[in-house]
């Protein structure tokens, strides 16, 4: 397998690295189960959820515009092509080709170039606009604006110190992110950048920031531990597994993930190795820590989803060993797990990826893509019990890129779906109806687009993706929903 296609893990035994093999981690026509810990928030000024967010919940795969779908009978078919080119509401519009904008808005610095540590985040905000966050490319600090409408004018809001920011929610006025940045108080001299281990070795933690409409933070809230690395039970951000993803239901937050642990070393007594997984907080309102959720979950956890409605959330992992299989974890509005559902058991982890993940009132919706003969697309319905309803295979989804991190995309396109995948480099579109019923033919788009930059629903039901060169030139891409 290329060297690309790992991400690299390590287990520290007897003073030596040992690298351990994981992988990094419209319209027609076009773990383990735990309670959280308390940790520590500094609250600025307290922010009731009534006058802070909206009552919809969101995440960075969609927004919280919410539609009942028609959940299909189960069994794993092969949507057929609708030649239809109306929306679902029965009113017409133009083709899909000819609704995709692409932007470059008037940013005050370059960016990181997107890759998994640095995407570029965007958020709904308003009725037709975004909030977006992004690591600048020559300092360690988080910028996060607003853009307008034309997703070119740029109003900024804060700077804060930071490395990489991963997922972010809008209020009615400013918002929340989840970011890392450096963490002196859990600082080892052994395992944080030292020789023992790679230059970029940081010890970090994961916070979940809130802002208000102005750009003044309101709290600051460490979602990792305090335990110094080199003891027994500490959970921080290493160098490698560590994206995350914010979702938020009008009086909740729930913030899922990967993280590091520091565990025994058996039959060593004084000495610990680091394993990869994944953590699951709940807060509420304010950015304070509550019950519900886990300390540590899928391992090793290659990437991760999150999404809710008013009955509860739904957190999918990619595990390589416990599980060895795609899971769903199922959990109440509290965060307590309900249900748990697990499909691709025993494969291998680099022959299928999770996509995008939607939520609607009676249920959600996953994109994914696996292995079997040739790297195949689906689109999986779940109820709100968790439990898979249909598992689609879309027929027009050929020729995908099969080198791993491959990537699958998906988001709410006013009250349809948008699904993406690369082909030749190149991003394809097709749209669905709310049913998962295919509408038109595939569209190629010339968008700049990573493999883990992530669909974002917006106010007004159209859907934006943002995307960073190489150079730090950021783009914005929007496709306009029929309304």
């Amino acid at each position: 397998m290329p060297a690309s296609a790992y991400l690299r893990a390590l287990d520290v035994r007897n003073g030596a690295t040992l690298l351990v093999a994981l992988l990094l981690a419209a319209c027609g026509g076009g773990g383990g189960s735990g309670a959280g810990n308390s940790g520590s928030s500094t609250s600025v000024t307290s922010v009731s959820s009534a006058s802070t967010a909206s009552s919809v919940r969101s995440s960075t795969a969609s927004s919280a515009t919410q539609s009942s779908s028609t959940s299909k009978a189960a069994s794993t078919s092969s949507l057929s092509s609708s030649s239809t080119s109306q929306a679902s509401s029965g009113a017409s519009c133009t083709a899909l080709s000819e609704r995709i904008r692409t932007t470059q808005p008037t940013l005050p610095t370059l960016s990181a170039p997107s890759d998994e540590y640095t995407p570029v985040v965007l958020a709904p905000y308003g009725s037709n606009g975004s909030l977006i966050a992004w690591k600048e490319k020559n300092a360690s600090q988080i910028r996060v604006g607003t853009l307008a409408s034309d997703d070119k004018q740029f109003s900024p809001l804060l700077t804060t110190a930071g490395d990489e920011v991963h997922s972010m929610v809008g209020h009615s006025s400013g918002g929340a992110l989840l970011m890392v940045a450096d963490d002196p108080d859990i600082y080892s001299s052994k395992y944080c950048k030292s020789a023992a281990t790679p230059s970029n070795a940081a010890c970090q933690k994961m916070s979940l920031l809130r802002f208000d409409g102005k750009g003044s933070v309101l709290s600051s809230t460490t979602l990792t531990d305090k335990a110094n690395v080199d003891s027994e039970g500490a959970l921080f951000i290493w160098w490698y597994g560590h994206t995350g993803r914010l979702a938020w239901d009008g009086s909740r937050y729930a913030a899922y993930f990967r993280s590091a642990g520091s565990y025994a070393r058996p039959n060593v007594a004084g000495e610990i190795d680091i394993h990869a997984g994944d953590t699951l907080r709940m807060l509420d309102a304010n950015g304070n820590r509550l019950s519900g959720g886990w300390q540590w979950g899928c391992s090793h956890s290659w990437s991760v989803r999150l999404a809710g409605n008013s009955s509860g959330w739904s957190a999918f992992c990619h595990g390589d060993a416990y599980p060895n299989a795609l899971r769903l974890q199922q959990l109440s509005t509290t965060g307590v797990s309900t249900k748990t559902n697990e499909w691709l058991s025993g494969t291998n982890a680099d022959t299928r990826a999770l996509g995008g993940v939607v939520a609607d009132t009676d249920g959600y919706w996953l994109s994914y893509l696996e292995t079997t003969g040739s790297l195949r697309l689906h689109l999986a319905r779940f109820n709100n019990n968790g439990t898979q309803i249909s598992d689609q295979i879309i027929s027009s989804a050929t020729g995908i890129d099969a080198q791993y991190p491959f990537r699958a995309y998906l988001g709410k396109l006013g009250s349809q779906l948008l699904l993406g995948w690369k082909s030749g480099g190149k991003l394809i579109l097709q749209a669905t109806d709310a049913s998962g019923t295919l509408l038109g033919t595939p569209v190629t788009s010339a968008a700049g687009v990573s493999n883990f930059d992530e669909f974002v629903s917006l106010g007004n039901g159209d859907l934006a993706f943002a995307n960073a060169t190489s150079s730090g030139a950021v783009s914005v891409t929007r496709v306009a929903a029929c309304n």
